[in-house]
């Protein structure tokens, strides 16, 4: 599969991808799934694809904070497409954007005889470490060499057997604690974050009793809100972070 491999990778690269990198679902029995607090459940590759024989991460240089944009439509409750009380999450445009170039690639295998579909139901950040695209930050966000932490991150399962990549063992960040100083809630410590007083999660979960108020407040002040039914995520440990920043 050497020339399939290199040929996906390739065509990755060509519709906007930044970094390719590929293991086997057997390499990520190990991660934790399940719930990550009240936002999002984490699938296996096989509850999101039971065919799949090769999990393929792609990165995405997000280099503008429009990138972080989520738009909330309330009003699309009640149609009969969701059970009651379900969270929609609505759209969160570096997903969006993803997600069409990905389709390209399930294209391009879909014509090579192979089924494939996209997926953000991974632990997407952990597996990206397997498949050779970056360490674990201080940040908990996954950092890379080329971009640091400014990339986002979707899944491709697929039923080809594809050449597997080695798993990233370098440590990005070394002494560097910028990120924990930055952070407006203190959320964090090196390598871990306390969710509950994340902005991101605040903003994700504006029903949940778990956030402390003093972490509430910083958020209505803090997030930016392009109109009522949207928000752009903070960004400060990204934005801190020099590795990949182009330099003077």
């Amino acid at each position: 599969m050497a020339d399939l491999t290199q040929d996906f990778k390739h065509k990755a690269l060509e519709v906007g991808f930044t970094s390719v990198g590929i293991t086997t679902p057997d390499q990520l029995r190990h991660l934790p799934y399940g719930w990550v607090g009240k936002v999002r459940k984490l699938h296996t590759p096989e509850e999101a694809f039971p065919s799949v024989k090769s999990v393929i991460m792609l990165a995405f240089h997000t280099w503008d904070p429009g990138f972080f944009m989520n738009i909330v439509s309330p009003q699309w409750r009640g149609y009969g497409l969701h059970p009651p009380g379900e969270k929609i999450e609505g759209y969160y445009l570096a997903h969006e954007v993803m997600k069409n170039k990905a389709w390209l690639l399930v294209d391009f295998l879909w014509k090579r005889g192979y089924e494939a579909r996209p997926s953000t139901a991974l632990p997407n950040k952990t597996a990206a470490i397997q498949c050779g695209l970056g360490c674990q930050g201080k940040n908990t966000l996954l950092v890379t060499p080329d971009h640091g932490p400014r990339v986002s991150l979707i899944s491709l399962l697929t039923t080809a057997k594809l050449d597997t990549d080695s798993p990233f063992e370098e440590d990005l960040c070394g002494d560097c604690d910028r990120c924990i100083k930055a952070c407006p809630t203190k959320a964090l410590k090196p390598y871990t974050i306390e969710m509950q007083r994340c902005m991101t999660y605040s903003v994700e979960s504006p029903e949940s009793p778990d956030v402390p108020e003093d972490v509430r407040e910083k958020e209505r002040r803090l997030v930016p809100r392009p109109t009522s039914n949207s928000y752009i995520e903070c960004a400060t440990c990204i934005t801190v972070c020099p590795i990949g920043k182009p330099r003077d």
